[in-house]
């Protein structure tokens, strides 16, 4: 890897070691394709760690990719140089991009053989990932529907919210009291024969059904609250229930259909996602272990920070300018986001 072998040690592993270097230009790389990210890691010790424990996991990964990952890598790899050479002839996109390059000496050719790397990891990572899924079970499948089956029933509703808070704001609306009193009017009126067009769209908090009638139609009842999907689940069909109180509010619920699912009727894409379910932790702990099995040690120096020196313990002490820095930072990531292009 570029840098490799020059400057100090910041990880050593099974008798590797990342230096200060090496780290420097991946970093740089990363600021380009995640400003944000970078951001967050020059601001918090312990996520540059993390982003550097990867960084080792990569390259790991990267040794076991197969000859024709590997050449989707360069390709892709070789796409990406050019992309960034491209924006560097762009006078206007090229004083934010160089500047992240010139923190670490990193050169288009370097950022094309770290790519290949990533992206050589990247798809090892992905058939490591197909061999979980793969070795999951039609038995653990049907074991994890079981689980809640409710959740897959498929349900047709229609609602009024009326909340105590803004959806938006989270600012307060009403108290509860005030919220149930509303919710049991508009019950009433609905009882009465009253439109759920009109209604909702004159008494719901939800926009995401007050200007179709408060209709959600055919969902997954396990896409809902815990108080809303039991009401979707187990209200008479036809009946406009009593109000049901949730995190967001009182709700005014009919249930218009409800198709109660067995494990047999369930479409292939639910039990796709049931899968997905399964194999996705365990893929994570998969390479939570082999991380934890490089006994990787950590060796970054600590970023001098103001609160470090005497000036910052004056400020420290007078609280002034508490959070100032992050609002400094807070337009870096519109610069970065353009160098991320040449990633996509």
């Amino acid at each position: 890897m570029p840098g490799e072998g020059q400057g100090e040690p910041v990880a050593t592993y099974q008798g590797k070691t990342v230096t200060d270097v090496e780290f420097g230009k991946y970093m740089s790389l990363f600021e380009l394709m995640s400003p944000m990210d970078a951001m967050l890691a020059d601001a918090i010790p312990e996520y540059k760690e993390q982003i550097l424990k990867r960084y080792i996991l990569y390259k790991e990964y990267a040794a076991k990719a197969n000859g024709d990952d590997r050449k989707e890598a360069a390709e892709n790899a070789a796409e990406f140089r050019k992309n960034l050479e491209q924006m560097l002839g762009d006078e206007s996109r090229k004083e934010t991009i160089e500047p992240i390059l010139e923190k670490s000496n990193l050169t288009s050719k370097e950022a094309e053989r770290m790519m290949k790397m990533l992206i050589s990891a990247e798809l090892a990572i992905e058939r490591k990932y197909e061999e979980i899924r793969d070795a999951v079970t039609e038995d653990e499948i049907r074991a994890e529907f079981e689980k809640a089956p409710s959740d897959y029933n498929i349900v047709t509703v229609r609602h009024i919210l009326v909340a105590t808070a803004d959806p938006a704001t989270g600012e307060e609306l009403r108290t509860e009291e005030e919220a149930l009193a509303r919710a049991k009017e508009v019950r009433a009126k609905l009882i009465a024969g009253g439109s759920w067009d009109e209604l909702a769209a004159e008494y719901s908090d939800d926009p995401g059904s007050k200007t179709n009638g408060g209709r959600y139609a055919d969902e997954r009842a396990g896409r809902w609250v815990d108080a809303f999907k039991q009401a979707a689940n187990t209200q008479p069909v036809g009946v406009i229930g009593e109000p049901v109180l949730t995190e967001f509010g009182y709700h005014v619920i009919l249930v218009e259909k409800r198709e109660e699912m067995t494990y047999d009727k369930l479409p292939q894409e639910t039990k796709d996602e049931i899968l997905a379910s399964i194999a996705g932790p365990r893929a994570e702990e998969a390479m939570r272990q082999e991380l934890e099995a490089l006994g990787i040690e950590i060796n970054l120096p600590r970023e001098e920070t103001p609160s470090d020196g005497e000036d910052g313990e004056a400020e420290g002490e007078s609280g002034a300018d508490d959070g100032a820095g992050e609002a400094d930072g807070a337009g870096g990531g519109s610069e970065g986001d353009a160098a991320g292009e040449a990633a996509e």
